[in-house]
């Protein structure tokens, strides 16, 4: 009885460890895909491609903020424009993945001086991840 015991459970710790690794496997293609339609958005916007606008982002999403003056504003993302902002460097802060949800916080360094940080709202449909939502605020100076 003792031996089968040991063994049931040297057999669930095996199943346990298989079942995390084939989902950490997942999760990191997840990741590299999220990491790789955020990085499609910043050559977008730092260069005005539409082809990587195009890649990264959902037709039907929107940027929305808060204005200095504590007005909420909201506008469609413009995937046929080629605007582009050259007047910042992106960091990412972390990666959080939730089933087909993820977020990306990223802190957005200003080359005149200052910051102000992003996230960004990633949804998985068809298999592909795409940004459907930018929320974005600036630094706070007390």
């Amino acid at each position: 009885m003792k031996f089968s015991l040991n063994v049931f459970f040297q057999l669930l710790v095996l199943v346990l460890i298989t079942s995390s690794l084939h989902s950490q496997e997942t999760d990191f293609s997840d990741r590299q895909a999220i990491i790789t339609s955020t990085e499609n958005f910043f050559i977008g916007d730092h260069t005005g491609s539409i082809k990587h606008k195009k890649l990264s982002m959902h037709p039907k999403g929107a940027y929305r903020y808060v204005n200095k003056d504590g007005e909420y504003s909201e506008f469609a993302f413009d995937l046929d424009s080629d605007d582009s902002d050259t007047s910042y460097k992106e960091e990412i802060l972390s990666i959080e993945i939730y089933g087909t949800l993820a977020l990306v916080k990223l802190r957005l360094a200003e080359l005149t001086g200052g910051q102000h940080y992003k996230v960004l709202t990633l949804h998985k449909a068809n298999d592909e991840w795409k940004i459907t939502s930018i929320v974005w605020g600036s630094e706070i100076t007390l």
